[in-house]
């Protein structure tokens, strides 16, 4: 007979409110004896202290060229909550912990570094990259832009699974390959081999995660599964008690 826990995924959009309030109904309902949040310990200890600072004063703590493509990504993420008409106020990530806190319940921190990932992915960009992109957008064709068209109209309160976003992982794959490998492929890997961990310690997890690595880290999960203890990654799971106070909002 099995030891192992369970992972129950949360896929969600950062920056929704329906989303948020999916999140912590299902660890209310749920009952975890932890609750994983796509975040690494630098990140947290920022949202423990409530401390939102700007890019650009983020910036200064990372070697100039790291600094230089976490800028350029806040300012698409930013750019994103906007068209969408998201709320930047609080992230389903702040709600995951604020609902923990609230249970008594410890955090796992599954996400790799931040400055290890935008290092990485600023080593895999450079002034080649520009052209690149323009020479994959002019050789798009209908279906590409069908594709594009269909991502704008998608209502991201209606998001529930990672295939509802998948078409948009495709099309960054294609035409940012360098990017998706860092920024999607990368982390779910690194994410799904966290979850395993904590599920072979016996550990019933509410996993909540980006939507957009949904379909990469249970695909992941399940792979190392199959492979068992043998395949087990050589990883450890920072594990905290979150201290912050709790912001009630009403489950509709």
């Amino acid at each position: 007979m099995s030891d192992d826990g369970t992972i129950t995924l949360v896929p969600s959009v950062h920056f929704s409110e329906t989303h948020r309030r999916r999140v912590r109904a299902t660890i209310r309902e749920s009952e975890p004896d932890l609750v994983a949040v796509e975040l690494d310990e630098s990140r947290f200890e920022r949202l423990e202290r409530r401390d939102r600072p700007e890019p650009t004063e983020l910036a200064r703590e990372l070697p100039p060229a790291t600094a230089a493509a976490y800028t350029t990504l806040k300012a698409i993420q930013r750019t994103v909550v906007r068209l969408y008409g998201l709320d930047p106020g609080q992230t389903d990530m702040e709600a995951a912990v604020e609902t923990a806190a609230e249970r008594d319940t410890d955090v796992a921190l599954i996400d790799d570094p931040i400055a290890e990932t935008v290092g990485e992915l600023s080593s895999r960009i450079g002034p080649e990259t520009l052209p690149k992109i323009a020479f994959r957008m002019g050789a798009m064709g209908p279906a590409e832009y069908a594709t594009q068209a269909e991502l704008l109209s998608l209502p991201l309160k209606d998001v529930r699974s990672g295939d509802d976003v998948q078409p948009a992982i495709d099309h960054l794959r294609w035409l940012l390959p360098e990017v998706a490998a860092v920024l999607v492929d990368r982390r779910d890997r690194a994410m799904a081999e966290r979850l395993d961990v904590l599920r072979r310690d016996g550990h019933d997890v509410v996993a909540v995660i980006g939507a957009g690595h949904h379909n990469g880290i249970e695909r992941t999960l399940e792979e190392l599964q199959t492979a068992g203890a043998d395949g087990a990654p050589a990883t450890t799971v920072p594990i905290r008690s979150p201290a912050r106070s709790v912001t009630r909002i009403p489950i509709r």
